[in-house]
């Protein structure tokens, strides 16, 4: 029987088999770690790409953020410097918030977050620009460090075409800066004046037509205090104010025993309903640029100062104009009790100085129509006696402004012994209304007191500006004027451009 005898490699070979074994294996080590590698540059590249785009939107986010403030004039919890605002805000789950209020970010994925800075150069004047910077942070990597990547979006101002017919008005009662305060009850309801369409008739107020479309508002965001304050005030509307710590809440209202704030589906049990109550944003009351026109004419006519002052009774404007006839009281308007100015035309008039009328101004046909302008920081007005009336069959509140953006500081007063139809505007000027008589229109202030239980009836017609002056219709139908002549839009935005770095 024969046996097999296994015969032994000899020793150089098995080295050599080694060898080559140990040569595979570091070219797949090698291979394989390039490659992990490789995959980690493309993950961090894919990941700054990913983060970069995101951070364009946060910027766009910021510039959306700034564009509130400036269309609000609100600039609460902003820096202001030198002419700019500036403020940091993170990207958290709800949206954005201040990073001073050290909120939870929202993690985008891999622990990364971002933030935005944000600044609006010249926020205060007709041309702002905004510089939006987002900034996203990421992930912790083995050095110990945190890179960042960052966007920026720019926006530029340009002025916007310039307009008498924008819906200026849009507040029965409105506080800029200040409160609003019912010290004695009173009403507020609302109406609309426009004709029915087709039928060309205006219409008046009655008690049958009243509404619910009544706006109070504040926009005073400075204060902890109750920034609209009803007493014992019966409104058939909204109540709109804005709390700067809880801003969900209502604690900028409040009211008495008999205030209340209902609509027309509110209970009979309910004083105040919740469905009328308007939290946020803050309360909008547009801001708007005056133009008072150029003036030719003195008003000689009502003056016994050469046209200084109109301190007399007398007649001013022509009821066949296609435009206002513009006075210039260089004295202001001091018209004593007794003394009566009879418009029959469309009226403007400037008032270099303070407006005090203790007599009363009477809008006699259906063409007139007064605009007065204050013209000077510190004057004040004073509308007492019989007020500014109106005499036609259908007074229209439109028909009325008085209004300044230059005065500030002093003290306003409505007092009249008559019915007011029109509208008062007086941003920066506190406005205390102690008429009992009943007003017909809307009333902005920095701030509005009434000190008696006053009716006001909002008249809708003032949301709803058209020109003053329609060509050849105008002798023959009740031409609008006053409270939307020789009033310009705002500036607006425009040219966005994006610059990523």
């Amino acid at each position: 029987m024969m046996q097999n005898s296994r015969v032994p490699l000899p020793r150089s070979e098995r080295g050599a088999a080694m060898l080559a074994a140990l040569c595979l294996a570091m070219v797949f080590a090698i291979s394989l770690s390039s490659y992990i590698a490789l995959c980690y540059v493309s993950l961090t590249m894919s990941t700054r790409n990913i983060m970069l785009t995101h951070c364009t939107e946060l910027a766009e986010t910021g510039v959306e953020q700034a564009l509130y403030a400036v269309n609000n004039k609100d600039w609460s919890n902003w820096t202001l410097a030198g002419g700019n605002a500036t403020e940091t805000m993170t990207m958290t789950q709800s949206g954005l918030v201040l990073s001073s209020l050290s909120p939870t970010p929202l993690n985008y994925g891999n622990g990364m977050n971002g933030l935005v800075n944000i600044t609006v150069n010249n926020y205060n004047t007709t041309a702002p620009s905004i510089s939006s910077q987002g900034v996203f942070t990421l992930p912790l990597n083995s050095g110990g460090t945190q890179p960042t990547t960052s966007s920026t979006v720019t926006y530029n101002a340009v002025p916007a075409p310039e307009t008498a017919a924008i819906p200026l008005f849009v507040n029965a009662v409105a506080a800029t800066t200040g409160n609003v305060r019912f010290n004695a009850g009173g009403a507020v309801d609302s109406y609309n004046s426009d004709p029915v369409p087709g039928s060309g008739n205006y219409v008046a107020y009655a008690p049958a037509i009243a509404g619910y479309s009544a706006v109070i508002a504040s926009q005073n965001i400075a204060t902890f205090a109750a920034s609209v304050r009803l007493g014992n005030a019966v409104v058939h509307g909204y109540a709109t104010g804005y709390n700067t710590l809880f801003p969900a809440t209502t604690n900028w209202l409040s009211y008495g025993g008999g205030g209340q704030l209902v609509g027309p589906n509110t209970l009979p049990a309910t004083s105040i309903d919740s469905n009328r109550l308007v939290t946020t944003p803050v309360p909008y009351q547009p801001e708007f640029l005056l133009n008072p026109p150029a003036w030719t004419t003195l008003p000689t006519a009502c003056s016994t100062d050469s046209g200084a002052t109109i301190n007399n009774s007398g007649i001013l404007g022509i009821p066949t104009a296609t435009a206002p006839t513009v006075y210039y009281a260089s004295n202001g308007i001091n018209l004593p009790s007794g003394k009566t100015v009879v418009i029959q035309g469309p009226v403007v008039i400037e008032s270099a100085t303070n407006v005090l009328i203790a007599g009363g101004i009477v809008l006699t046909t259906p063409q007139a129509s007064l605009q007065i302008f204050l013209m000077s920081s510190g004057t004040t007005l004073n509308l007492g006696g019989n007020g500014i009336t109106n005499t036609n069959a259908v007074p229209l509140p439109k028909k009325v402004a008085i209004m300044t953006t230059n005065a500030s500081g002093t003290v306003s007063t409505v007092s009249t012994t008559q019915p007011f139809y029109g509208v008062i505007y007086l941003p920066n000027m506190p406005i205390i209304v102690s008429t009992a008589q009943p007003i017909y229109g809307s009333i902005v202030g920095q701030g509005v007191t009434f000190t008696n239980a006053v009716a006001i009836h909002y008249d809708l017609a003032l949301r709803n500006p058209m020109p003053a002056y329609s060509g050849v219709s105008l002798l023959t139908e009740m031409q609008y004027g006053a409270a939307f002549d020789n009033l310009f839009a705002p500036s607006a935005f425009t040219n966005m451009v994006a610059t990523v770095p």
